[in-house]
Formats: structure tokens, sequence, C-alpha cells
């Protein structure tokens, strides 16, 4: 079924079984916990969990079933900068969507960690194929993809900061041309990546996945429609599974989903049985944008903006924010492309502290820094009414400095740097 509200996801959460999640999470009696909630009301007063709570908790206390019985653990990244977090978790469901995108008879390729091969593998058996995964190696680029091409693949789900070194060699080999889906994880996909997956996959439906590690099935939502180079370049609904809240991150208050709203997003996730970790109203820590308010899905959709503490800084008279650069930065595709780190250490002024930041910023032509900054900070806005050279202008701000970025493929990237 498709949760629509609060409502149907509690019916479904319910059970004594189910009931420690409350006790260890929430310190809620059993009489006072959600088992009993009524109304819409009861639902919207229940606190919020975020990454904090879980990791206050051990493994042993966030699982509903026996730990001999999880399927496989997932650990997050830690890129957040609190800690990573070890997740219980029971076969990956709910991922019929892929088929509307490619026939998985093939050999397929997937990224390292060990639960994915794992998990390819299984959806290839469930829908009658012969599971057959190459596990791609980033210490072995070269050799993967040589093993990928004698298996014969034509589909692959990788991160897209290893999508260069595997198209690289790819086209080394001849076969990048053989690719008919290519999804990608892992973080945000620039407009720079999404044109070297266009050029290097010509024959390739590109989907982007959106998932997290504290998501017992994995993905947050569904894929809207391939990757076409329009704006915004993922577009995603709610999964079946799934119901989804906006939060405004300063108030905490639900922020109603219509047309362009912002908000923090806020999971309840329930595979069914067997499920070793539902959560509920667990805030991801992203911020996301409303697309359309009824999509071909009959659901609201949304793109991810980004890392809601990570690519938003607040600063005098407004906010920094990492898709506002990447607007701008897209603006000059002659000049750089839109892949950058800001870092952004502040320096004694006249009238107290001044920010101070340093973009780093990919070239693709030879051209004065000093310039390139004039001109990115005059797009740049920080509030409707004022750009970032305006706030130089009145004082707010210290310049904007520019330096050469050479981003790397191995890992993933902050891309606001608070100092």
């Amino acid at each position: 079924m498709q949760f629509k509200d609060a409502a149907e996801i509690v019916t479904y959460v319910t059970g004594e079984a189910r009931s420690k999640f409350y006790r260890n999470l929430y310190g809620l009696r059993p009489e006072d916990s959600p088992l009993h909630i009524q109304s819409k009301e009861e639902w919207s007063a229940l606190p919020f969990l975020t990454k904090a709570d879980l990791l206050a908790k051990s493994l042993a206390e966030r699982s509903f079933i026996p730990l001999s019985e999880v399927d496989h653990l997932r650990v997050s990244s830690g890129t957040s900068g609190k800690g990573v977090l070890f997740s219980p978790r029971t076969h990956v469901r709910e991922m019929d969507y892929r088929l509307h995108y490619h026939n998985f008879k093939n050999a397929f390729m997937a990224f390292t960690t060990p639960m994915m091969p794992h998990w390819h593998a299984m959806f290839q058996k469930e829908h009658g194929c012969l599971p057959r995964i190459i596990a791609y190696d980033p210490a072995n680029p070269s050799a993967s993809v040589q093993l990928a091409k004698a298996a014969g693949i034509d589909g692959m789900s990788v991160f897209i900061f290893h999508i260069t070194a595997i198209g690289e060699e790819m086209k080394r080999f001849g076969c990048a041309n053989k690719i008919r889906l290519l999804e990608v994880t892992g973080e945000m996909c620039t407009r720079a990546q999404f044109e070297y997956m266009r050029e290097t996959f010509p024959h390739a439906t590109i989907i982007q996945s959106y998932n997290s590690s504290e998501v017992e099935d994995a993905h947050i939502g569904m894929p809207c429609r391939p990757m076409t180079g329009d704006e915004p370049l993922a577009v995603y609904h709610q999964k079946k599974t799934h119901y989804l809240e906006l939060v405004d991150p300063e108030t905490g208050a639900l922020v109603e989903p219509k047309s362009d709203a912002e908000g923090d997003l806020a999971i309840t996730a329930y595979p069914g049985e067997p499920s070793a970790f539902p959560l509920v109203r667990f805030r991801i820590g992203d911020t996301v944008r409303v697309v359309e308010e009824n999509c071909p899905h009959g659901l609201w959709s949304f793109t991810v903006l980004g890392r809601t503490e990570l690519d938003f800084l607040k600063i005098p008279g407004g906010l920094l924010r990492a898709d506002e650069i990447e607007r701008a930065l897209r603006t000059m595709p002659e000049d750089v492309s839109d892949r950058f780190e800001i870092h952004c250490p502040e320096k004694a002024g006249r009238n107290g502290p001044l920010l101070t930041p340093l973009l780093r910023v990919e070239l693709r032509r030879e051209i004065p820094l000093h310039e390139l900054a004039r001109r990115i900070a005059k797009l740049i806005r920080v509030s409707p009414e004022m750009t970032y050279a305006d706030g130089v202008a009145d004082g707010r701000y210290a310049e904007l400095t520019c330096e050469a970025f050479h981003p790397t493929v191995s890992a993933k990237t902050k891309r606001i740097h608070r100092e």
C-alpha cells in the first residue's frame, strides 16, 4: 500500500514487539507510546528523532529482531561529523521501480561495500535473473572494468564520486557504450558530473537513488523520472513504505508540502515484516524543496538541496547556501564547472568578525581568479534582496576570493566548510 497520512502508517507500526522502539528511544511508557495514537494531532506531538538519538543507543537496543536474524549491517559514512552509526537491516524491498528502466538479465556492477553486491544479487534472483554481480574496487578500477567487460555487464549502480574513474577505464576498454542503466548514489549529482555521464555513457538511462544508512530499506525516495538534464537534475517522491514530512529547521514546525516549499526532511519508514528497525519521525538531516504538489505518481515530489547543517551557513543578513553557489557557477559554464567547496573562516573587522570566504572551484579555462571572484560575488544571493557583493559593499563581509579546485573522486566531499 501507499502511506498517505500518519494514521495509516501508525496502524502498521504497532504491536508489543515494536513497543521497545518507543521505550528505548523516546523513554516512553507503553501506555504513553504511539501504539495508542488516535489522531493526527497526537502524531504531530510525537518528538522527532535525530542521529544523535540513535547513536546514544546500542545496536541491540535498536533492533526489533534478534541480532542473529539481522540480514546485514550498514555503517554511515561519518561525513556529518557526528560519528558513524551501525544500522541493522533485513533484506531490501520495494525495489521494483528499477524494472521500469532495465531488465537486469545481464551481469551488473555494484559499488564495493559488502552489502551492495549481496543486495543486487538478491534483486536479480527475486526477478528470475541469474545473479551475477561484479563488485567495483576503487583501488583497482582497471581490473574491475576489465572483469565487468568480460562478464558482459550492461548496467551498474555506483557512487557518484567513482564515476569518472570508471568512465575513463570503460572508454579505454571500449565498453562504455554498452551501459544501458547507470544508477548513481552517495551525494548530490552536479551539472558537470551529469554532463560527463551523458557524454561517456550515451546509451544509458541515468537515475540517482536517494539513500540513507539509517533507513532499513535504504531508499528515502523513489526517482520520479530519469535524469534528463532539466532543472532540478534529480527529483524524488515518497516510497510506498514511507511517510515523509517537512520540518522548519529553525522552529521545528511542520511545513506544508506546497510547490517551492523548503524544509528539513523527516521520514517514517516501515518495510513490513520482518523488520529490523522501523524509523518513526526521523530527521534525515537533508533540506529539500518541493517540486510538484501532485507529481505523475500522485504524490508531492522533491529535490535535495543539501545537508541542513553542512550546506547552509547563517551569515549577517541572510544565508550562504551551497545550492545558490552552484546555481551561480552554472551561469558561466565556459569558465568553471559547478563542482566546488567553500571555506568560511572569519577575521577581525572594525565592527567585529568578518566572514572571509575562499571559494575553491574547478576551472575549465585559464581566467584571472580575482576577476572570477568578483563575478561570482555579484551572482550569489544571500537573501532575496542582497547579493554577496552587496554585503561586501555594506561592510558586512570581506571580499570573496577564489582558488583552483581539483576534486578527488575517492570520497564524499563537503561543500561548505566552517572554520
